[in-house]
C-alpha cells in the first residue's frame, strides 16, 4: 500500500509540475488512425510473446496456441492493473493456462521457463539502448547507474537460472499459487515440477527460439514507441525511439515494486523525453497514450478471467463471495 501511495504521488507530482494544458493539446492531436495503429502494434507483440511461450509448451502437454495469448494477455493485465507486483501477473498467467487443460505442472514450469528467457532477452535490449544511447548522447547522466544496473541483473539472471536447476523455494511457491484450491497434490510436488522444467531446458533448439522471438518482441515495443511519438507530433527517428524503450525498461525494472509503475513510468518518459528533445508534454503524453491502450486490452481480459474463476468456483461448490 506504501509503495502504491508512493507511486501516485509521483505520478500526481509529474502532472501538477508540467500542467494538464499542455498534455491535454498534446493527447488531442492523436488520430482515430494513429491509435488504432498503436493499439494493433501491440496486439501484434502479443502474439509474438504467446509464439516464444508455444515453443516452449509443446501442443501435446495442451499448450494450444490460442490459449497461450489467453494465458499471456491475463499474465500481462494482472501484473500492469491489479494491485500487486508482476508475480501475480505470473501466477494468474499460469492458472488461465491450467484452467484451460495444461497440467499444473507443465503450467508452472513453462511460465518460470518463458519469464527467465524473457528477461534474458531484456537484458540485451536494454544493453542495445545503453549502446545507443552512448552513441546519441555520450555525456548522459545515465549511462552509468543503467551499466551498474545492467550489471547487477546480469548476475541475478545467473542466480535465477542456477536456483532452477535444483528446483527451490521460489518455484514451488509460484506452483502452489498456480495450482491453487485444486487439491491435485500431485501436481505440486516437487519432482514433478522439476521434470516438467529440465524437459524444457533439454530442448536447447526451441529456447533459442523463443529467445529470438522474445528479443523480436522487446524491439518490437522500441517500434511501438516510435509510432506513439509519432501520432503525437514528435518526429523522432526509430534509433530513439529503441534507445527511449529500451532505456525506459531499465528504469522501470528498478520501481517493480510499485503497483503498475504508477508514477515511475511518467517521470522515466519525462526525463528520457528531455536527453532526446522532446517537449516533456509530449512524452508524458506517450505515457498516457501507453496507459489508454494497456487498459482498453486489460478491462476485458480482466473481466472474462474473474468470470472463469467465478464459474470454476460455482462448479466446485465454492461461494466466489
Amino acid at each position: 500500500m506504501a509503495f502504491a501511495l508512493l507511486g501516485l504521488a509521483l505520478f500526481t507530482g509529474t502532472i501538477a509540475w508540467l500542467g494538464w494544458a499542455g498534455v491535454v493539446r498534446a493527447l488531442d492531436r492523436v488520430s482515430l488512425s494513429g491509435f488504432l495503429l498503436y493499439f494493433g502494434v501491440q496486439l501484434v507483440i502479443i502474439a509474438g510473446l504467446a509464439g516464444a511461450w508455444r515453443m516452449l509448451l509443446r501442443a501435446r502437454c495442451g499448450g494450444r496456441y490460442w490459449l497461450l495469448y489467453w494465458g499471456r494477455m491475463v499474465r500481462d493485465s494482472a501484473g500492469e492493473f491489479l494491485p500487486f507486483s508482476h508475480v501475480g501477473g505470473f501466477v494468474l498467467g499460469g492458472r488461465a493456462i491450467a484452467l484451460g487443460g495444461v497440467a499444473f505442472a507443465d503450467a508452472a514450469a513453462s511460465t518460470l521457463a518463458d519469464v527467465t528467457i524473457e528477461f534474458l532477452a531484456e537484458l540485451v535490449f536494454i544493453a542495445t539502448g545503453l549502446a545507443l544511447l552512448a552513441g546519441l548522447a555520450p555525456d548522459s547522466g545515465l549511462l552509468r547507474p543503467v551499466g551498474l544496473g545492467l550489471g547487477l541483473a546480469m548476475v541475478g539472471a545467473a542466480g535465477f537460472l542456477f536456483v532452477q536447476k535444483g528446483g527451490g523455494r521460489v518455484f514451488r511457491a509460484l506452483s502452489l499459487r498456480i495450482a491453487g484450491q485444486s487439491a491435485d497434490s500431485a501436481s505440486v510436488r516437487m519432482e514433478r515440477l522439476q521434470v516438467a522444467l529440465d524437459a524444457i531446458y533439454a530442448r536447447p533448439g526451441r529456447m533459442l527460439v523463443a529467445g529470438a522471438l522474445h528479443l523480436a518482441c522487446w524491439f518490437a515495443t522500441g517500434m511501438a514507441s516510435y509510432v506513439a511519438f509519432h501520432a503525437l507530433g514528435a518526429r523522432i527517428s526509430l534509433l530513439d525511439a529503441l534507445a527511449i524503450e529500451a532505456l525506459l525498461h531499465a528504469i522501470l525494472a528498478a520501481g517493480f515494486f510499485i503497483p503498475g509503475r504508477i508514477g515511475v513510468q511518467e517521470a522515466a518518459y519525462t526525463l528520457l523525453g528531455s536527453i532526446f528533445g522532446i517537449p516533456p508534454d509530449i512524452a508524458l503524453s506517450v505515457s498516457l497514450l501507453r496507459r489508454a491502450r494497456d487498459l482498453i486490452i486489460a478491462v476485458p481480459v480482466l473481466l472474462v478471467w474473474q468470470g472463469i474463476e467465478a464459474k470454476r468456483l460455482q462448479l466446485a461448490g465454492v461461494d466466489p463471495g
